[in-house]
């Protein structure tokens, strides 16, 4: 990503993640509020998010920032996790400790509804193994089969908002 030209932002609740990022990035990083980026508006072809709404106050306010950095014609991906899959369910007892005993998670229904208003909207899921398997190269094309046949227990649900063309 970074080779290309791409600018990485983050945002998070724990102070020790730009630290982290840092490290694992090769471009300078800029840490902001997502529901107030200090971008002008139209400034990226466009934008992602990865477990981010889980952690905001208005997830609405994130995406309509995510809107408004994104130029006419470009994309938005907002990608979240979902309690109600097999994995999530399974992992319950982790979702109640730090950071996730915080997060509100999005349900897919309301996943949609953020960015109709944008633009085009679109909806992706996958699902995960629950950890290294035998065979998982014959079991990962399986999994990821069943999550385009059973969207809404994927554990992760991928928003992908196409702004229209000015």
């Amino acid at each position: 990503m970074e080779q290309r030209g791409e600018l990485l932002t983050g945002e998070g609740l724990d102070p020790a993640m730009p630290a982290v990022a840092a490290r694992r990035a090769r471009t300078p990083l800029i840490v902001a509020d997502a529901q107030r980026l200090p971008f002008d508006d139209a400034t990226f072809d466009g934008t992602v998010a990865v477990t981010l709404c889980e952690f905001v106050t208005d997830p609405h306010l994130t995406v309509g920032e995510l809107s408004r950095v994104t130029r006419r014609g470009g994309r938005i991906a907002v990608g979240a996790l979902s309690p109600l899959s097999p994995r999530g369910v399974a992992r319950r007892r982790h979702f109640q400790r730090p950071p996730w005993h915080a997060a509100h998670f999005v349900a897919r229904s309301e996943l949609a509804a953020l960015g109709r208003q944008f633009g085009r909207v679109t909806l992706h899921a996958a699902l995960f193994a629950p950890g290294a398997l035998p065979g998982l190269d014959k079991v990962g094309p399986l999994l990821e089969g069943l999550g385009r046949a059973f969207p809404r227990f994927g554990a992760f649900q991928v928003l992908v908002i196409g702004k229209a063309p000015s």
